[in-house]
């Protein structure tokens, strides 16, 4: 329970963050670590959308750092190193959002800080399901399962990169789909044009890319039990894909930007379980990946 309940609390603090920057109100509070000089600030609403994520930054971090020792206790050998490594990015995490602030939210600070706030969950996700108790940790690429953490690794970077975008100020370099600036390969392809650009490019690939596992298994006996996960991972991308084009035409809306987030999370989740599940399997011995 103490796990999901974790899981929880950094999808909602990463959706939080979200909506904070959505809304213009990443320096609600322009001071670190207390807001407006007071541990409990003015109440203006811009203020109280970054308080509010403070709050649940540190209430996260409590309930992070116990399901981390928990795991360091149940965890044996090197497996011990991923807890650790979970509380190290979360202090560094924490001094990260100090930077962002006084230095007024930098792009490449603020993008680093997004990618390490991935990680962190993605880290999570691997202490929940891998409890060290019923279910031993365990790192396997063998296997046809292995190919979901490559598949992971693509959407992490494509969500880091789409953390760029945004903070970059390029989510309306290309104000028109599915061309751009009334171009499929834009002249001026350079600066916002290019970040916006690219980042369209790479959906596309995955997309392909997804595609092709979802046909393999149907040709594929090794391919065959994961037809389902490939479906749905296909079906969500597709779902993605429509977010960013409503955040086009809405021009940025937060709300619009906080469900293409939580898509991109629901994706990464989905790919990781399943890659876990092969594991296990491989674990158990009940069948090849």
């Amino acid at each position: 329970m103490i796990g999901k309940i974790t899981l929880f609390l950094l999808f909602l603090l990463l959706i939080w963050g979200n909506l904070v920057s959505g809304v213009g109100a990443g320096l609600g509070c322009p001071d670190w670590p207390l807001c407006h000089g007071s541990v409990v600030p003015p109440y203006r609403w811009d203020i109280y959308m970054e308080f509010t994520h403070r709050i649940i930054g540190g209430v996260t971090s409590i309930f992070l750092v116990y399901l981390s020792y928990r795991r360091f206790r149940s965890y044996k050998g090197w497996t011990k190193l991923i807890p650790v490594l979970i509380v190290f990015l979360l202090a560094f995490q924490i001094v990260l959002g100090g930077i962002v602030v006084l230095l007024e939210i930098p792009v490449d600070i603020t993008t680093f800080h997004f990618a390490n706030a991935i990680i962190i969950f993605s880290l999570t996700l691997y202490i929940v399901f891998f409890d060290g108790v019923s279910v031993k940790p365990i790192f396997n690429l063998g296997g046809y399962n292995g190919v979901f953490f490559f598949l992971a690794i693509l959407i992490f970077f494509q969500a880091v990169l789409g953390a760029y975008v945004r903070h970059s100020d390029s989510g309306l370099a290309c104000p028109d789909f599915p061309k751009c600036l009334g171009y499929w390969i834009p002249p001026a392809l350079s600066g916002m044009v290019f970040n916006h650009y690219v980042h369209r490019l790479a959906a596309y690939a995955i997309t392909l890319i997804v595609l092709g596992f979802f046909i393999s298994s149907w040709l594929v006996e090794g391919f065959r039990r994961y037809r389902a996960a490939f479906g749905i991972t296909l079906g969500l991308i597709i779902i993605q894909i429509i977010l960013g084009v409503g955040i086009v035409y809405t021009k940025l809306h937060f709300s619009m930007a906080a469900l293409h987030l939580s898509v991109a999370l629901l994706i990464l989740s989905l790919l990781l379980y399943t890659w876990f599940l092969g594991m296990k399997r491989i674990q158990s011995g009940s069948a090849g990946g």
